[in-house]
């Protein structure tokens, strides 16, 4: 298999042999040790035969022995394809110079892909792997992966889980935001718990301090709800400092005065569309149309398509097209009744307050005024919520009552 390869490339010719003494042209081959394969019979004066390039010649010499005629009706191998090229010297330089320009493109990146988890600013993080070396255009040879975790690790603290992936000359970076540390607390500290703003205490779980109110008491915003001042509890117990935790619920009250236009523009997409191309040559954009940019003021909606050209699916080259849809939109005037509007805006405030309340909104009501094409909405919420929150607590510590010595 091996022999027949190089003796392939080293060039073969196809021959048809013609004449009344077949027998004795195959008798000469077989002498003069001239290899043949893929013989066949076409008739009882003609065969067809393969031979390599260099036993061709040597037949040549031997064929008036034969008394019959050769005719070359094929030829394939390198010396053939060379010959081919030679005469068609701009098409080969056009090929070498493609070659070469491809295999310089593979030494450079040219697809950079950040995938960041939320709250990690993907800006910074392109600036860091810039300043490590990581951008399009950059030779791969100068990347160091190691280096780069660490400077990301250093200048962006959010920074937890980094994976880097290079796939032929397109490197892809993923970074998961760190864990947390859970705060530690200080169980030394003094402290106690007062609250966050007026209302009715309903129920209490205290672990630690020295509880100073019921259920069914009224408190004041800034009032001390659990002192970290405990007094003694058994005979011969000390008072002493404890650290004030647990959780204080209270009935409370949220109020809102909110003012809403009764006409306001709304958005509408249309049928309408345009389409755009640019092309883009590494870092650099060509518009393909004139203008500067996409008025996003009549776009509802912009699709971007990004194809980029590769070799393979490994070989990324730095020529992209961008193709560019924008969806027409016009402004409509949309008007609402004092009720609708004003019972929409009371209930979207109602939504976020339930979604940042420490708690439940137990009842709600509001009242609608019209005034001057627009409505002024009161909102009032009746609310169960966690209502202390930690302070530093300097309260001084109770006597110890003395006891009277019996008569």
């Amino acid at each position: 298999m091996i022999g027949r390869l190089v003796s392939g490339a080293a060039g073969e010719v196809r021959i048809r042999v013609c004449g009344a003494s077949i027998e004795r042209f195959l008798n000469v081959a077989l002498q003069g040790e001239i290899g043949l394969w893929h013989t066949v019979r076409v008739d009882a004066r003609t065969i067809e035969t393969t031979l390599s390039l260099s036993d061709f010649y040597a037949l040549r010499r031997l064929m008036g022995r034969t008394g019959c005629r050769v005719r070359v009706i094929g030829r394939r191998g390198l010396p053939f394809f060379v010959a081919r090229l030679r005469r068609r010297w701009i098409l080969t330089g056009g090929v070498c110079a493609l070659a070469l320009v491809v295999v310089l493109l593979t030494q450079f990146v040219w697809v950079l892909e950040i995938v960041a988890a939320d709250g990690i600013p993907v800006s910074a993080l392109r600036d860091v792997l810039r300043e490590t070396g990581i951008y399009e255009g950059a030779w791969l040879g100068q990347i160091d992966t190691d280096d780069t975790r660490r400077a990301i690790q250093s200048e962006i603290p959010e920074v937890g889980v980094i994976a880097i992936t290079r796939i032929g000359n397109a490197v892809r970076v993923e970074v998961d935001a760190a864990v947390p540390t859970p705060d530690r607390i200080d169980r030394a500290a003094p402290t106690g718990l007062v609250a966050s703003r007026d209302g009715v205490v309903s129920r209490t779980a205290v672990t630690g301090g020295q509880l100073l109110v019921q259920p069914g008491e009224a408190v004041e915003q800034g009032q001390l709800l659990v002192s970290s001042a405990v007094p003694n509890t058994t005979e011969w117990g000390e008072a002493h400092r404890a650290h004030g935790m647990g959780r204080v619920m209270a009935y409370t009250s949220r109020t809102a005065t909110l003012l809403c236009p009764l006409t306001w523009t709304e958005s509408r997409a249309t049928d309408r569309m345009t389409t755009r191309y640019a092309l883009i040559l590494g870092d650099r954009r060509i518009n393909l149309y004139l203008g500067s940019g996409i008025h996003t003021d009549t776009c509802d909606k912009i699709t971007i398509e990004k194809t980029r050209l590769s070799i393979g699916s490994r070989l990324m080259l730095p020529i992209s097209l961008v193709r560019e849809t924008c969806r027409a939109c016009d402004a409509v005037p949309v008007s609402g009744t004092a009720q609708e509007v004003g019972d929409a805006a009371a209930q979207t405030w109602l939504d976020r307050l339930a979604q940042a309340l420490d708690g439940t909104i137990l009842d709600s009501r509001w009242t609608i005024e019209e005034e001057a094409g627009a409505v002024r909405v009161r909102v009032t919420a009746s609310c169960e919520e966690q209502i202390a929150c930690e302070m530093i607590d300097r309260t001084p510590l109770p006597e110890k009552e003395q006891e009277e010595p019996a008569e």
